[in-house]
């Protein structure tokens, strides 16, 4: 079983990125595979806010094929997407698009936000998603209730 977890890289720091990550991985048991795309080279940097030489520019377009293409085919093959959005004070562009190509491929999504505030309370991610919790904790129940496992959260102690 693979989980692929989602979650806002542009503009976040280290430990915002892989803090709950490592939190997930740690709640889950051992026999779920859980696929972090940000444990490979990422790009964390917001483009728009400084220019950039063309060999730059382009050196970031080929980052970004190639991490689309990684990315899809792993959600292409994964059991559920697990997003995280708590706290979140803007959209995660790259995010969202790994959320549509998962509805695409008919793979269950667990959306975790605020129940109000959060930027990502829109309606097409919320008719999209298999299940919208507000913690990590209930995320994590919500993907091994999919998954029709028995095992509980904490898992891997």
């Amino acid at each position: 079983m693979r989980i692929y977890l989602s979650g806002p890289i542009s503009g976040a720091s280290r430990n915002d990125i892989a803090g709950w990550r490592q939190h997930v991985a740690g709640m889950l048991p051992q026999h779920v595979d859980v696929y972090d795309p940000a444990a490979s080279p990422y790009d964390a940097s917001l483009a728009y806010e400084a220019a950039e030489s063309p060999s730059a520019a382009l050196g970031r377009l080929m980052h970004g094929r190639l991490v689309v293409d990684r990315n899809k085919h792993i959600i292409q093959s994964s059991d559920v997407v697990l997003a995280n959005f708590l706290h979140s004070d803007h959209a995660s562009i790259g995010s969202i698009g790994e959320l549509f190509w998962a509805n695409a491929f008919r793979i269950p999504i667990v959306l975790v936000r605020e129940q109000s505030g959060n930027v990502h309370d829109h309606a097409m991610l919320n008719a999209i998603a298999s299940v919208v919790a507000s913690s990590l904790e209930e995320g994590c129940d919500a993907i091994l209730n999919i998954l029709g496992t028995d095992a509980r959260v904490g898992g891997r102690g």
